[in-house]
């Protein structure tokens, strides 16, 4: 009868456990100083080897011939202990033995002295499957056992242990094992069995695994018997029922392309070949977080554990997309992910999320709103774009086209369409309505914007109350550069005000010899770096009197629709060829 991988090479030392060295240090060191506790908590995900370490210990503490704290694994307590052959170390399923006369049994146990080891060591394996009474119930034998005793509890919740319980143990967390050591163990275990694999196939298979040894034992085991005597990285793929990395690199080149048709017939091929719906999604999930990562940062070798060939191409294709079009991505992916587990047709669920995901203006969401005005960016930014009158049953707009195949789908949303192909759309419909004697568009400043002035104190200046709302910080900041005199005369300013990134400090009449003393090269220089530094923005400073600014005017230009602006500094022919239209058809 064939032995599964992981039990056949299951560890039987501590030199052989994989991933654990801060556990198999300090169970070393306790042994070897003879500074062995009671009570013992193995936490961890599963398959990262608490089981196996605790049996591991309890053949070293009870070792007749131990060296360097490990077990010999052949003297008569460790043969025994092997062979499950003695009464000294007990391992309990809590999940099967959870109720309160289960752990009245084990104390009665308790009581008797070990056989013929050292110390009477007791496994308890899910130890958090226990009930509220067994845990009562265990509580006094865990707090003062018996000298010879010894408990060790397993679990992959810790969290549903007792308090009373987790402060009578030494806590260990066991950690998930790296990619890196989960290849090394596959590698050596393939060479005992005579096997040949590809070094993607078993990083495909430790990907997979989640960190857990077991399980990614279990996946060669299977492997194995499917590819006899070689395990190539197609046959992983076909078990698992994975995505090829080639195939995921193609799909989300259609998505991060905008790209719905490529991206729907993608995903209908990897149904057509049997993939599940819901492995896919958690494929799709994982090729665009480590495109994230990639993004953030080339240097993230030890976060993504993949080969590098895999991650040179993950960084290439970063650097076509930008951070917030991944994070929607994975927004709307995860969203998916979570639906389709109580869904009765996920193909229809995940279709919906890849046209999301693939094109802006099917999703709502703040990061597809972003992309969309990114891509109405790209568009104006190409200087390709023809401007011409469109007819509508209430008035006339503006539709644009693009000469070279950029993208302008769903650039503002409802003001704005498009579609992949001749990059066509309307900007407005019935928005602007065109005034060609006053030369406004729906009342708001176009082509020729008409002018007015305003005094200085008749403006609602909110810049100026930034800068008033910051003086004090600035004061601080002079004040700490130790420029008193400064300090004292900008103490006394009344009113700022900002026009034109030039920030005016207003000073009273009677404080003219302030106006002279500021004006000076090196101070102005001085007093501008500060505003400058504090506000983080760039202003131009002019100390002023109340008299010399009283009777000062700016020209304060009407607000201009800035959609219709940029048209207007791109493609003025254009917008020239629209005013002719509207004056023909008047």
């Amino acid at each position: 009868m064939h032995k599964a991988l992981y039990r056949t090479y299951r560890p039987q030392t501590f030199g052989d456990m994989v991933g654990q060295v801060h556990v198999i240090r300090t169970l070393k060191n306790q042994i070897k100083n003879d500074n062995i506790g009671h009570a013992y908590l193995f936490t961890g995900t599963r398959g990262t080897g608490k089981t196996s370490t605790a049996k591991i210990f309890a053949r070293a503490v009870n070792c007749l011939e131990k060296v360097d704290s490990e077990p010999c694994n052949k003297c008569e307590s460790c043969v025994s202990i092997l062979n499950d052959s003695t009464m000294d170390v007990v391992e309990i399923d809590a999940a099967s033995n959870n109720s309160v006369d289960d752990i009245r049994e084990l104390r009665e146990s308790v009581k008797y002295s070990p056989a013929t080891s050292k110390y009477k060591v007791y496994i308890i394996d899910e130890v958090h499957m226990l009930s509220k009474g067994a845990f009562n119930a265990l509580l006094k034998t865990l707090e003062e056992p018996p000298s010879y005793v010894i408990f060790i509890l397993a679990t992959t919740e810790p969290n549903k242990i007792p308090a009373t319980i987790l402060s009578r143990c030494q806590r260990f967390d066991f950690k998930r094992v790296s990619v890196v050591d989960m290849v090394d163990r596959m590698k050596k275990i393939c060479s005992s069995e005579g096997i040949d694999a590809d070094e993607k196939a078993l990083q495909l298979i430790a990907t997979n695994s989640e960190g857990a040894m077991r399980d990614a034992l279990s996946i060669l085991d299977q492997c194995m018997s499917f590819g006899e005597d070689i395990i190539h990285y197609e046959d992983v793929v076909e078990i698992m029922g994975t995505v090829n990395i080639e195939q995921l690199f193609d799909m989300s080149k259609y998505v991060i392309e905008n790209d719905i048709r490529s991206s729907l017939q993608s995903l209908n091929s990897f149904i057509s070949w049997g993939k599940d719906i819901r492995n896919l999604i958690n494929d799709l999930l994982g090729h665009f977080r480590n495109l994230m990562i990639c993004k953030v940062s080339k240097d993230m070798k030890d976060i993504l554990e993949i080969p590098d060939d895999i991650l040179d191409k993950l960084n290439a294709q970063a650097q076509g997309v930008d951070i917030n079009t991944l994070i929607r991505i994975l927004n709307v992916l995860s969203e998916t992910q979570d639906r389709v587990k109580s869904s009765t047709n996920p193909r229809v669920l995940l279709e919906i999320a890849i046209m999301r995901i693939s094109e802006p203006t099917f999703d709502e969401s703040k990061e597809a709103l972003i992309d969309r005005i990114e891509n109405l960016e790209k568009i104006i930014e190409s200087g390709t774009l023809k401007v011409e009158m469109v007819d509508s049953p209430l008035n006339y707009g503006i539709s644009f086209e693009t000469a070279q195949g950029m993208p302008a789908v769903g650039a503002l949303g409802a003001g704005i369409s498009g579609r992949n192909g001749d990059m066509s759309g309307s900007l407005g419909g019935g928005n602007y309505i065109q005034d060609t004697m006053s030369g406004q568009i729906n009342g708001v400043s176009g082509v020729n914007p008409q002018k007015n002035t305003v005094k200085y104190d008749e403006m609602d200046n909110e810049d100026g109350k930034l800068v008033e709302e910051s003086w004090k910080d600035i004061l601080k900041q002079i004040k700490k550069d130790k420029r008193m005199p400064i300090y004292a005369l900008l103490t006394e300013a009344k009113k700022f005000l900002v026009h034109e990134n030039t920030l005016y400090i207003v000073f009273n009449d009677n404080f003219a010899f302030a106006k002279d003393r500021l004006t000076s090269e090196a101070t102005h220089e001085y007093v501008e770096n500060v505003i400058n530094k504090i506000m983080k923005k760039k202003y131009s400073i002019k100390i002023e009197l109340t008299s010399d600014v009283k009777n000062v005017k700016f020209e304060k230009v009407a607000e201009k629709d800035r959609g219709l602006e940029i048209l207007e500094e791109i493609v003025e022919e254009g917008i020239i060829e629209v005013k002719d239209k509207i004056d023909k058809n008047n």
